[in-house]
């Protein structure tokens, strides 16, 4: 995905099924708008991506996690935030 800068989006959702698809949050970060959020949805109980590769995949892009919710019977959803220190 790609974004213009100045374009930003207020909301990003990302199906991610592997752990390998965590590397492009740091592009979504960078396609946010300062107070925009970025969910990640991952499939429950999944051995080829987990919960916490999920938030050490956000936090290396440089997000804090604000919220985990049970999207549907076999997904779950981490939401992500640019930290309020960052955002310009």
């Amino acid at each position: 995905m790609k974004v213009a800068p100045g374009d930003g989006v207020d909301l990003l959702f990302y199906g991610a099924s592997h752990r390998d698809r965590l590397a492009e949050l740091p592009e979504f970060k960078r396609s946010l708008k300062p107070n925009g959020a970025l969910w990640v949805i991952r499939p429950k109980g999944s051995k080829t991506i987990t919960e916490s590769e999920v938030m050490a995949a956000g936090k290396k892009a440089g997000l804090v996690d604000v919220k985990v919710v049970s999207f549907s019977e076999t997904h779950t959803a981490e939401k992500f935030v640019i930290p309020r220190a960052d955002r310009h």
